[in-house]
């Protein structure tokens, strides 16, 4: 008798997670875009299911448990800070690169060249640097480092907190 009411839970769970799969949340960028990168990806294909691969990037845009501030919100936060006549611009170039992160993130573990490692680092960087000109810089640095890890003209174990503190002549955990 004990069971059905975990059981009740359990499908109450999932049929939320199908549910959020279906009615695509209008905050994040196309579902097609993730579709279309999931289709281009055979060798992901064979270990991760289309849907196993959008929860991930819904988890990317929402958070998790484990990491409660997903891109939405932090997103949200570094457009809310900036100088009101940038934060169209600034707004549109977070989007962009968020769905080029998400799209790789949300791989399989083993298949994936974006860590979540780097996305913390990422992350800490871009709400750091208040200043405009640092954060065109930041993030067209973030941008252009993004790319050539998705061709494999950069290595992911580049991705440190030396490399951007020396490239942005920023201290981001100063003391430590």
């Amino acid at each position: 008798m004990r069971c059905i009411p975990l059981m009740a839970l359990l499908l109450l769970i999932i049929s939320c997670k199908s549910n959020e799969l279906s009615i695509w949340p209008s905050a994040l960028p196309d579902r097609q875009y993730f579709i279309s990168l999931y289709d281009a990806d055979p060798e992901n294909q064979v270990v991760q299911t289309q849907d196993q691969y959008l929860e991930w990037v819904i988890n990317f845009y929402k958070g998790t448990l484990i990491a409660p501030t997903g891109w939405l919100a932090m997103q949200d936060t570094v457009v809310e800070r900036a100088n009101p006549t940038r934060r169209p611009e600034l707004n549109a170039s977070l989007r962009t690169l968020g769905a080029k992160i998400a799209g790789e993130w949300s791989k399989a573990n083993d298949k994936r060249v974006i860590d979540s490692r780097m996305l913390g680092i990422w992350g800490s960087i871009i709400e750091l640097v208040l200043e405009s000109d640092t954060q065109e810089r930041a993030l067209t640095l973030i941008n252009n480092d993004v790319n050539r890890l998705l061709t494999g003209d950069f290595l992911g174990s580049d991705v440190t907190d030396s490399y951007y503190e020396q490239r942005l002549d920023l201290e981001l955990f100063p003391g430590f």
